[in-house]
């Protein structure tokens, strides 16, 4: 049997043996069986508490949810009956806001072009101001495109007669608040479905309710309501809204529903406990008709055992007063074999506080404490030293994080970013978009009009990071200032081709593509400099084999041209694109372009539609994958007629 060395004491021995082998005995019995009394007890009034607060509040929000939806379908056919004209439907909604002023505001959003004289996007809204003023707004946008949005969606999915209740959302176009949506959709005299009807329905009464019920179990509990908050940075009871994606809507605090997901297990009272961070919480909840919402209230574990708990001690209190006969004749000892860990509880603390200097104690006896207090001398110091350490690698780092911050806002400012970029002009629409892999990259594209003829180009630098920034800024430059002067695309890239070789040592050099396009006749002169090959259509565009511009001064670029139809697009790109790589490893590849050209030209798309197609495919192609080069992509549309 292996024994201790020579000298050594063991503090658990010590305590252990002297203190609980006396008390264990009388107490545990007694303990045990307070101790069950109180759990059954407590938890049987704790699930008549959380029934009763879940029974009140979902009865009311069943009766609100009943009230609106007859409302709306009584209302909808006002509307219905008045489409004739945008201002019909206005006047209908106003109609129905002023017969129903406890509602927050009433709107209608109808299918693209259904009033060509209001365009794409037509969703009017009507907002009570005050009693006599009602604001009405046109909300219906490219910017507020409310037929991606989930809520349009699934009304449109509706069958007939039939809505429902949005989750809850902050409307920033309209009511200006947070607010839930009973939506049902909208027919016109031939039965066909031509859009939604809203009401929209203020939150605030719901969470008025629950502070209400969260007063009285505060009454309940405690005189002073003020104290019954938080246990640990956790509340004691919360009432919370819970939506059709396990988000809150409205609570009573702040208390992480992920608490919903956590270790779960049956008690014999049929309630749910749940664990969060080691803290158990007894859980009732209601799933509330008519809705995707569930009511749960949350009693932690300390609430439900509280009164028990004062029961408990009481009983624990005339049992220590015996124990403390025995408890007596062993205090000095307890009081010995402790004190070191005071004194060296005390050093740790100055230690935690930043104090690596504070002298640890020393101890007569070689036992664990000795030990301890030795490995945590050894800690002492490393712990200092890697602080200091650490110190400099932070302050490194937020150095360089900042400048690359400030770098890459500089590198996007200098790309063409305000679109649509000619909106007086309408031969001609473009929209391009850069993506880089780090803060900043070696990607660019530009693009100006000078006279009738649009100059573009499109490149990508060789390496990435800061290095190819640099060689991106001096590159789009060169292309500004050489192509103000020059008519052909071939001489303005052997100009900068000259330019970029000149004192070139670290020999990076730049693929790139430059066009210039007549917009009275459609044709377009361009010059291909080692980039890929862009897209006419679903077509590759033919481009001679030249080489990047920063190799040779001397090389002599050829020059290329084409006629474009009216209605035709150009896609230019850079390689980040068709080598973009998935898990697997796969790449993107050039097949899924032309799919998705082929698609934006069956759809009419316009530029900006087929870049943010395009991105959509290669982020759900890639997935979690991190991006490994800058991707950069330039759609010019010739819309001449």
């Amino acid at each position: 049997m292996k024994t201790s060395a020579p000298g050594k004491e063991k503090l658990a021995n010590r305590i252990t043996w002297r203190v609980i082998l006396i008390m264990l005995f009388f107490n545990v019995l007694i303990i045990g069986a307070i101790l069950a009394f109180v759990f059954a007890y407590s938890l049987a009034n704790s699930g008549m508490r959380g029934q009763y607060v879940t029974d009140g509040i979902g009865g009311r929000m069943e009766s609100m949810v009943k009230a609106v939806k007859i409302a709306a379908r009584n209302n909808v056919a006002e509307v219905e009956d008045h489409l004739d004209s945008p201002e019909e439907v206005f006047d209908a909604l106003e109609h129905e806001l002023r017969l129903n002023t406890h509602y927050i505001g009433f709107a209608a959003a109808f299918m693209p072009d259904y009033y060509p004289s209001q365009g794409r996007w037509f969703e009017p809204y009507v907002k009570l101001v005050d009693s006599t003023h009602v604001e009405r707004k046109q909300i219906g946008s490219a910017q507020h495109d409310y037929f991606i949005q989930d809520w349009y969606v699934m009304g449109m999915r509706a069958e007939t007669g039939e809505g429902y209740l949005s989750d809850p959302y902050y409307d920033a176009d309209g009511g200006m608040s947070l607010l839930c949506s009973y939506i049902l959709p909208i027919h016109d005299g031939k039965g066909s479905k031509v859009g939604l009807y809203c009401i929209d329905l203020s939150l605030d009464w719901l969470e008025n309710t629950i502070e209400e019920d969260l007063e009285n179990v505060r009454k309940e509990f405690l005189s002073d309501s003020n104290n019954i908050g938080e246990s640990d940075d956790k509340p004691y009871f919360s009432i919370q809204m819970i939506d059709s994606q396990g988000r809150k809507i409205i609570g009573s605090d702040s208390l992480d529903t992920s608490i919903l997901n956590g270790k779960k297990k049956e008690t014999f009272m049929s309630s749910e406990m749940f664990d969060l961070a080691g803290t158990p919480y007894y859980i009732h909840s209601r799933h509330l008709a008519g809705t995707d919402w569930t009511l749960v209230v949350f009693q932690h574990n300390r609430l439900v055992f509280m009164w028990g708990n004062v029961l408990a001690a009481v009983i624990v209190f005339f049992m220590t007063l015996g124990a403390l006969v025995i408890f007596f004749f062993m205090y000095r000892s307890i009081r010995s074999a402790t004190k070191p860990l005071g004194f060296l509880s005390d050093s740790t603390q100055e230690v935690a506080k930043g104090n690596f200097d504070t002298p640890l104690p020393t101890f007569r006896h070689n036992d664990e404490i000795s030990q301890l207090r030795d490995s945590f001398g050894t800690m002492q110091q490393s712990l200092k030293r890697y602080v200091e350490e650490l110190k400099d690698t932070a302050t490194s780092k937020a150095t360089i994080e900042s400048e690359l911050n400030i770098a890459h806002h500089i590198q996007m400012a200098m790309l063409p970013k305000t679109f649509p970029a000619f909106p007086n002009r309408d031969e001609i629409e473009i929209y391009g978009m850069l993506t880089p892999a780090k803060s900043v990259g070696g990607d660019l594209f530009d693009f100006f009009l000078r006279d009738d003829e649009l100059f573009f180009c499109i490149g990508d630098v060789s390496g990435k990071g800061v290095p190819a920034s640099l060689v991106m800024a001096v590159t789009r430059t060169l292309f500004r200032n050489v192509a103000a002067g020059i008519e052909s695309p071939r001489l303005i890239v052997e100009a900068m081709n000259v330019a970029l070789c000149d004192g070139n040592d670290s020999n990076m050099f730049v693929t790139l593509f430059v066009g210039a396009l007549d917009l009275r006749t459609g044709h377009l002169l361009y010059c291909n400099a080692g980039h890929d090959a862009p897209y006419l259509q679903d077509q590759l565009l033919p481009c001679d084999p030249n080489l990047p511009v920063g190799i040779m001064p001397d090389w002599t670029f050829s020059e290329q041209e084409t006629d474009i139809a009216p209605g035709s697009t150009v896609f230019l790109y850079t390689d980040g694109l068709t080598e973009a790589e998935n898990a697997l490893p796969e790449q993107f590849g050039r097949q899924r372009v032309i799919d998705i050209i082929s698609s934006s030209i069956e759809g009419a798309y316009s530029p900006q539609e087929l870049i943010e197609s395009m991105t959509v495919a290669v982020r759900q192609f890639v997935g979690e994958t991190e991006q490994s080069d800058d991707l950069t992509m330039l759609a010019i549309k010739y819309t001449k007629k």
